[in-house]
């Protein structure tokens, strides 16, 4: 990320932090009169300025991380206070001062308020400054789902001022198939010319995707691209497996990428399981009215209230998932049971299954052993850990209908990346994606069926290509190329 952006966040941050507590204040007071009471607490400002400087750098607090999303920032922004809240009254109650608490709930409000603000102008700003200045423009090399995947992390990063013109692929993949579907611009050049073609679209940038297309071309194109001042870069192949922690060494200019296996400590399992165990509690017992009434209602309409599943845990280990009696596809699904379907509010029993140690609150979603059996080795990572209620796969939409493949790269960088305050924030991001589809304009709406999923993706990425510069790489042999320019 760029430090400028990053130090600039921070900054306003800082400087925000004594105005929310002088706001506060008077809120509070009514007045500028000071309070004798709290005098003495002219520190809290300053510990809470501390405080928040180590939560910026080791949660990654700018904003940016992971592509810029309004709820991801409102959660990471409110957990973040929660921490700094926490830790200024632990302080406090370790020095045995007193701190008011409605000063202290207004100081929480409006941090939160000015943290997000400060973080939506800088996006506001950025995105201005790319509509007045050029951005980097780049080209893809490959084809496939990592293809779209990485043009669509582009495109969430604003701050990075990169704009993927298009990409190159043989005529033979995935890739031309959908651009000739997709766009009536689609076009065909030799290999031999696209580096003047790249050239006359101001091309700045060719970000290699591995493996890279067959033959002698595709080398010979990285190689003039390079010549011609064009920056190169690479994605490894299987990138899914350096999700983790990666370091870059060299041995005489030989590139070695070092892996790094990520697991729970035994002090944030210990840690989880007992959030798991007192969030469950909490939540089973403030269900428990809305679970009887729907028990009442569904024995009566069909006999039964609850039905079990079977699903795999963790390391594989087989367990019953319970949940209600409803439909998961909310198409067939009228009145009462559409509603609990699409607010998800099916999954309630599982809270014992949390509190059973089955599940957690937040993990991998659990899969039947009719999907596990087919797992690839880097998919089976997803067994690692215990799976759960939500996750994050879920806050970017991907739900049962989706496919392992997608799910397991979302729930790898979970795994590898886990922290309470992780957990924290995808919690409150579901609380966020369960508000939004109440909020929907035909009330609550249809969860989208397989067909809907795949006309979603392809008229995204049809957006996504609109208008701009598509290039299909036709990748020849050397003979057949020189033949061609005779």
């Amino acid at each position: 990320m760029n430090q400028k952006l990053r130090y600039s966040i921070l900054a306003a941050d800082l400087l925000w932090i004594p105005v929310a507590f002088l706001f506060a204040e008077l809120l509070r007071t009514g007045s500028q009169d000071k309070d004798p009471s709290v005098a003495q607490f002219h520190y809290f400002p300053l510990l809470a300025m501390v405080i928040w400087v180590g939560l910026y750098f080791s949660k990654k607090l700018e904003g940016f991380c992971g592509g810029w999303h309004l709820p991801n920032v409102c959660a990471q922004v409110v957990v973040g206070v929660l921490y700094l809240m926490g830790s200024s009254l632990a302080v406090a109650f370790l020095s045995k001062r007193y701190y008011p608490r409605l000063t202290l709930f207004l100081v929480g409000i409006l941090l939160c308020a000015g943290f997000v603000s400060i973080r939506c102008l800088a996006c506001w700003l950025i995105t201005s400054q790319s509509q007045v200045r050029a951005k980097r423009r780049v080209v893809i090399l490959g084809s496939g789902r990592i293809v779209r995947e990485l043009a669509r992390k582009i495109s969430r990063h604003p701050e990075m001022a990169m704009e993927v013109a298009g990409s190159l692929f043989p005529s033979d993949t995935e890739g031309s198939q959908v651009v000739s579907r997709s766009s009536s611009g689609a076009f065909s050049v030799r290999t031999l010319n696209i580096l003047s073609l790249l050239q006359e679209n101001r091309i700045q940038e060719l970000i290699v995707v591995e493996p890279v297309p067959p033959g002698a071309e595709a080398e010979k194109l990285i190689s003039s691209c390079r010549k011609a001042g064009m920056r190169v870069h690479l994605v490894p192949q299987r990138y899914e497996l350096y999700l983790s922690k990666a370091k870059l060494t060299e041995i005489d200019d030989v590139p070695l990428l070092s892996l790094e296996e990520q697991t729970l400590s035994d002090i944030g399992l210990e840690l989880k399981r007992a959030m798991d165990a007192l969030g469950a509690l909490f939540l089973l017992v403030l269900s428990a009215p809305l679970v009887g009434v729907l028990t009442v209602m569904l024995r009566r309409n069909k006999g039964r209230a609850f039905r079990t599943e079977p699903r795999c845990g963790r390391n594989g280990t087989p367990f019953r998932m319970h949940r209600l009696n409803v439909d998961r596809d909310p198409t067939n699904l009228v009145g009462y049971e559409r509603m609990l379907a699409q607010l998800s509010l099916t999954e309630l029993p599982q809270l014992w299954n949390v509190f059973k140690g089955e599940m957690s609150l937040v993990g991998p979603r659990p899969e039947a052993p009719d999907r596990v059996k087919h797992y690839s080795m880097w998919q089976r990572q997803r067994l690692s850990v215990t799976p759960g209620l939500t996750g994050l796969a879920q806050v970017n939409g991907l739900r049962e209908q989706h496919s392992s493949e997608e799910k397991a790269h979302f729930d790898l960088q979970y795994i590898f990346h886990w922290s309470l305050f992780l957990d924290l924030s995808l919690l409150l991001q579901t609380a966020w994606t369960l508000f939004v589809r109440v909020l929907k304009d035909d009330g609550i709406g249809m969860v989208p069926t397989i067909k809907a999923a795949i006309e979603g993706e392809l008229a995204m990425h049809k957006a996504a290509i609109e208008g701009e510069l598509v290039m299909q790489a036709t990748v020849l042999d050397a003979n057949s190329a020189q033949s061609s320019t005779n």
